[in-house]
């Protein structure tokens, strides 16, 4: 079953390519986690903030895109 059909989306007359909008849904954790683990101090842990945070963006979005994908 989807949730998010893996085509090209219509949105106003402009087709928007389906990777960009995973894109944005995975964009949502990512900011939840961000402020987590700001809110629970995690980040003296990380030795690079903004490569972590980049890290945790792309298991979002490899997340996302094997768990919509067809079949």
């Amino acid at each position: 079953m989807f949730l998010f059909p893996l085509r090209e989306l219509d949105i106003l007359g402009i087709f928007v390519a389906p990777a960009s909008v995973l894109l944005l849904v995975a964009l949502v954790p990512s900011v939840v986690f961000h402020y987590l683990i700001a809110r629970v101090d995690l980040n003296r842990f990380v030795w690079n903030r903004p490569v972590f945070e980049v890290a945790l963006y792309v298991v979002f979005y490899a997340t996302a895109v094997l768990t919509l994908r067809p079949g």
